[in-house]
């Protein structure tokens, strides 16, 4: 099954994050709950985490893009 990781809501008045870093790549395994990449939103960064296991198959947004809350950010293949 294909799960889309999107953007949280991370405060009431964040609308929108710029991805920082991915620490994973595509074809990467992923475990539940993993880190896989860091966004930036009003100067505070959020870790971006796996919910549940799997292999990274896609990474939409790139570092530096603006992501809005609910965006797709990454597509995880569960195992």
């Amino acid at each position: 099954m294909k799960l889309k990781i999107k953007v949280p809501k991370l405060g009431l008045t964040i609308e929108e994050v710029t991805v920082s870093e991915w620490g994973k790549n595509v074809g990467d395994k992923v475990a539940a709950e993993e880190t896989i990449g860091v966004v930036e939103a009003d100067k505070a960064n959020d870790e971006i985490v796996a919910p549940m296991a799997g292999t990274l198959i896609e990474i939409v947004a790139q570092p530096d893009d603006l992501v809005e809350v609910g965006g797709v950010l990454a597509v995880i293949e569960t195992d």
